[in-house]
């Protein structure tokens, strides 16, 4: 699994006011073949009833081979069974697949 790093975080969107100028940063390039998961902090923040942490890199590394409506749905589930049903936070799940030949 290859990690996109890069660029300044800014606040979740709708907490202040989005900077006038935010500028776009180069972070890498979805080769064919690459698959991005991106996420909202609800994903990572789940907690189960012990206050345990959602294990997103652990869920995502074992579905790493499925279609993207496939991974999002094994994630959506494997969240719903670590919080025993009850997400605290929104949770908002993309999956973007580059499909070109290489």
């Amino acid at each position: 699994m290859r990690r996109f790093h890069g660029g300044e975080v800014l606040p979740p969107l709708g907490v202040v006011p989005v900077p006038p100028d935010p500028r776009p940063h180069d972070c890498g390039q979805l080769w064919p073949g690459d698959v991005l998961f991106l996420h909202t902090d609800g994903a990572e923040d789940a907690r189960d009833r012990d206050g345990r942490f959602f294990p997103l890199r652990g869920v995502l590394a074992e579905q790493a081979d499925d279609t993207p409506a496939r991974l999002v749905a094994g994630v959506h589930a494997a969240l719903l069974r670590h919080t025993g049903g009850q997400l605290t936070d929104d949770v908002a799940l993309l999956v973007l697949r580059n499909d070109r030949n290489p």
